[in-house]
């Protein structure tokens, strides 16, 4: 995990780069490690609110978008059951948010672009999965002890994310 200065919330971004080579060992480990961390304490989770970025290494040549790809899938859902709080760490100047709703979110593969290959949510599953996200966020924001006017303003600003995403 490296850090950089960008984000014009927060002092810094945080990169979780996921490797091709431990999504295919279904090995999350790493990158949970690197997680909790963020999630250990009080002012760790409050300065990484909205800075965690992730990066996918080795799939630049895959004509697949990342969320269709069935280990990428199976490997973040496998990471969102060890760690359930995106909603409140993940980047919102970036492609997290989407990114993090269209690994979650169940769809089908469909054709796109000649040599291209997408991937169709379905979206009843969005409200389902907010709720599920948001209620993790309140079990962090309840045992690291940060304030209700945190948490309103993270969900409010992750739900402009995702409206900018749909819209």
């Amino acid at each position: 995990m490296s850090t950089s200065r960008f984000s014009p919330t927060k002092d810094q971004q945080i990169f979780v780069v996921c490797d091709s080579a431990s999504i295919a060992a279904g090995d999350i480990a790493e990158v949970l490690s690197s997680l909790k961390i963020l999630s250990g304490d009080r002012s760790s989770a409050m300065s990484a609110e909205g800075a965690v970025t992730l990066v996918f290494n080795g799939y630049d040549n895959d004509p697949r978008e990342l969320e269709s790809i069935p280990e990428v899938r199976e490997w973040f859902a496998k990471l969102f059951e060890a760690w359930p709080y995106w909603s409140f760490f993940a980047s919102r100047i970036d492609q997290t948010v989407p990114l993090v709703l269209t690994l979650l979110l169940p769809g089908e593969t469909v054709a796109g672009e000649p040599g291209m290959v997408g991937w169709d949510f379905d979206l009843d599953e969005l409200k389902p999965l907010l709720f599920e996200m948001f209620k993790y966020q309140n079990e962090l924001i309840e045992r690291l002890g940060i304030g209700e006017d945190v948490n309103e303003r993270s969900s409010r600003d992750f739900l402009e994310a995702v409206h900018a995403f749909f819209n």
